[in-house]
């Protein structure tokens, strides 16, 4: 009888052991928190020297660039050179591909270099290019002789007409305007800005077109040489500007005020698209903080580089978009009190 009694009590405890189990599996797990993403892992460099990757000399990215190499010099306590290159397109594709670290482009190119679109980029997304600081607003306008019968874009119908470098804003985009216009020059030469005024002065081009900050040194020699009542300077408004708009919706309408060269006697109406200083994202950050602060906080040393600096402000931090930001470049903003939007936040970044 008592063996009875303990047999109950064990099969009792089993099922009750067996009940809590299946109730235990029968309960949720609870549901895992959500993983915040980790940074991009990427080894960086600090060079002993760099190069800025500008565009043709006598034009304003080279003069710039000077200015922001010397501030960079005296912040880092390293050599930091200027080199020619064919401009905005061109920076892009040495930094994607690593042979500088620095460089300048308008946000057109930056656009079509990140999404990878247009021939130039080879289809390639260029998704080793950091933004650092606002440049300056680009100024298209073209130089003519007066008297030659050229005082719009659209007299520059089977005319010679200078572009600039071939890989540069104005060789990028001056020969897409007379496309989406219908204007058709004899013949589109391409070169140093230099080079392709001097052969407007000998009769080789009847016109020049360039797009920079302004005034472009090239085009104000030129005036000096010929006088200002002997040149006409173009640009493009109304019905036209608009077409060209609703083609590329990040240039923007522009004015370049009189007294800019001698010969405007009147604001000359115009288009305009931002340019941004780059840099590769493998670059030191500590590289890239003290680079953004000298060059933002010495606005008068800069604009002693070029008058187009006077727009190398913080306060124009909104016209860096598309291409995210450095982490340098985030660490001097955040100091500042800016908020930084979440696109141009890089995989890479650590708080």
């Amino acid at each position: 009888m008592v063996l009875k009694k303990k047999t109950v009590l064990v099969v009792i405890c089993m099922a009750l052991v067996l009940a809590l189990a299946m109730a235990g599996c029968g309960k949720k797990a609870p549901e895992p928190g959500p993983v915040a993403p980790q940074p991009e892992k990427i080894e960086k460099v600090a060079p002993s020297s760099l190069v800025i990757g500008s565009a043709s000399v006598g034009g304003t990215y080279y003069l710039y660039a000077g200015g922001w190499a010397a501030l960079s010099q005296e912040a880092l306590g390293i050599p930091v050179s200027v080199e020619q290159t064919d401009g905005p397109n061109h920076n892009l594709i040495l930094i994607q591909d690593g042979d500088i670290y620095l460089g300048m482009t308008t946000m057109g190119p930056a656009y079509e270099a990140w999404e990878g679109l247009e021939a130039w980029t080879g289809g390639i997304e260029h998704k080793n290019v950091r933004s650092l600081f606002p440049m300056y607003n680009t100024y298209f306008h073209w130089i003519a002789d007066a008297g030659k019968g050229i005082n719009s874009l659209r007299d520059m119908e089977g005319k010679r007409v200078g572009s600039g470098p071939r890989a540069g804003t104005i060789g990028t985009y001056g020969e897409r305007f007379f496309q989406i216009l219908g204007i058709n020059p004899r013949e589109i030469v391409y070169g140093g800005i230099g080079d392709l005024v001097e052969n407007q002065g000998d009769g080789l081009l009847d016109a020049n077109g360039f797009a920079a900050g302004i005034p472009v040194s090239a085009f104000k020699q030129y005036e000096v040489t010929k006088g200002p009542a002997n040149v006409v300077f173009i640009g493009v408004d109304g019905a036209d500007r608009e077409k060209i708009k609703a083609e590329y919706p990040y240039f923007s309408n522009a004015v370049i005020p009189k007294g800019t060269y001698d010969a405007l006697t009147s604001d000359l109406e115009t288009i305009g698209v931002w340019n941004i200083a780059i840099a590769s994202k493998y670059l030191d950050d500590d590289y890239v903080y003290k680079m953004v602060k000298a060059v933002l906080e010495n606005n008068d040393k800069m604009r002693a580089a070029h008058a187009a600096a006077k727009e190398t402000l913080i306060e124009n931090f909104k016209y860096l978009d598309i291409i995210p930001l450095h982490p340098g470049a985030i660490r001097y903003y955040k100091e500042k009190g800016l908020t930084i939007p979440a696109h141009l936040i890089p995989p890479e970044y650590a708080e």
